[in-house]
């Protein structure tokens, strides 16, 4: 078993950050792919119990797009994804998928890329990588685009993954991001997380909190 982590961007143009765990949550690789292809060759040699897509993989009940010029309208009064609500009900605040949108292109990139992964045999889940490091580190969390948020996650990230502190190079917020919705991954497959929302419309996974703390996280035993 493994689980594979995607960071997704809105184009190819830019690279989407991958990071892919062993069975016993060991860093096997983590970089940046450009293409969805490439993502899916990446997929299809790892062959990873679960991919995890930091991207909302689904839309609101009653739509079918999201362009102003369609007569589509969520169900919900709110507008919003079951998940999405759950998500901010728990004090997260998130992209809200609505037409008025400011990643339209994620969405539209992140559902077509989960619906080629399940076409390959693949179980995909949408995570959210901010919530699941406030679960398992806790709040504030430090601006993820300074050094500083950057030293931080890596710091408790090395703490669960094993073989992380042996990357002999600086990893971008993405590379982390992808690394946290990889291990994410992991912690559902050991029923450490859970889904929030409806399946219709895609579910957001997240861990469960751990009144213990995150460090009896990293002696999750392997999964077979």
């Amino acid at each position: 078993m493994s689980y594979l982590g995607i960071d997704l961007a809105s184009s190819p143009a830019r690279a989407s950050a991958y990071a892919l765990l062993g069975d016993d949550g060991s860093l096997r690789e983590v970089g940046a792919l450009g293409t969805d292809q490439e993502m899916l060759l990446l997929a299809e040699r790892a062959r990873p119990s679960l991919v995890a897509i930091d991207a909302p993989l689904g839309l609101p009940r009653g739509m079918c797009c999201l362009e102003l010029s369609c007569p589509c309208v969520p169900q919900a009064a709110d507008g919003l994804r079951a998940a999405e609500r759950e998500v901010i009900a728990r004090g997260f605040g998130l992209f809200r998928t609505t037409k008025k949108s400011i990643i339209k292109a994620m969405v539209y990139r992140g559902m077509a890329l989960c619906r080629l992964l399940e076409g390959a045999g693949l179980r995909v889940l949408e995570v959210y990588p901010y919530a699941s490091k406030a679960v398992l580190f806790g709040r504030p969390l430090p601006k993820k685009t300074t050094a500083g948020g950057r030293a931080f996650v890596r710091a408790r990230l090395e703490g669960l993954i094993p073989g992380l502190a042996g990357v002999g190079r600086a990893l971008g917020h993405d590379e982390l991001d992808a690394l946290v919705a990889a291990y994410t991954a992991r912690l559902f497959a050991a029923g450490e997380a859970e889904e929030l929302g409806e399946e219709l419309e895609g579910t957001i996974c997240l861990p469960r909190p751990v009144e213990a703390g995150a460090e009896r996280l990293a002696e999750l035993p392997g999964l077979c």
